[in-house]
């Protein structure tokens, strides 16, 4: 169980609450629980974080008039409505927003391991 505080609010462009983020994480593991169990072994634990942060950034951007930054590699991952109208170089490193940042499986710090390369074998436990 996790503590929230009902008082909490940000001003990152747009106004986030307590209510916003809880919102958006039950409604992450609604989608995330009609997904097919077969998928879970097809894909490493560093794909599903990123599933995992993709699914709740739309989220949050639905229930905080924002939108997921439209850049791949862009920060932050969530910003203002009115980035729509940024360029892609802008959008790199927009002033306003919010980084979402998720993990499934835990490595030792420092392991070398690439993008999309299998972790189990390195994992110290599963967050």
């Amino acid at each position: 169980m996790y503590k929230v505080s009902k008082l909490f609010r940000i001003n990152s462009g747009f106004q986030i609450t307590a209510a916003n983020i809880v919102e958006s994480a039950e409604l992450t593991n609604r989608i995330l629980s009609d997904l097919p169990a077969s998928l879970q072994p097809c894909i490493d634990f560093k794909t599903v974080s990123s599933v995992v942060g993709a699914v709740f950034c739309e989220s949050l951007a639905s229930k905080t008039k924002s939108i997921v930054n439209p850049i791949e590699k862009g920060h932050p991952d969530i910003v203002p409505p009115e980035a729509a109208q940024a360029t892609e170089a802008e959008l790199r490193n927009y002033p306003k927003g919010l980084e979402v940042k998720s993990t499934v499986g835990n490595v030792t710090q420092g392991a070398n391991l690439r993008a999309g390369e299998q972790r189990v074998s390195q994992l110290t436990g599963i967050t």
